[in-house]
């Protein structure tokens, strides 16, 4: 039998890049959609962003990836009741 490996659990900061990286494929994917489709409802667009999420998703972890590499950096904004 084989042992079964657990996955080691990601840090906060690999947490908050792949949400940075989520957020940034729906404000493409959004952009687009409305552009080529600005008739459409709001559960067309749902419809559709379940379909493209994956992909989008992916070609916007590559464009963070390339936005690291040249020195930018992606940063959630600090919650209000953290600011005061």
């Amino acid at each position: 039998m084989t042992e079964a490996t657990t996955k080691t659990p990601l840090t906060e900061e690999q947490k908050q890049r792949r949400r940075a990286g989520r957020v940034l494929a729906f404000a493409l994917f959004s952009a687009n959609y409305q552009a080529e489709n600005p008739g459409a409802d709001k559960e067309a667009r749902k419809a559709a962003w379940k379909t493209a999420r994956k992909g989008h998703t992916k070609i916007a972890m590559k464009a963070l990836r390339q936005l690291e590499r040249k020195g930018f950096a992606l940063s959630a904004p600090m919650p209000a009741e953290a600011a005061e």
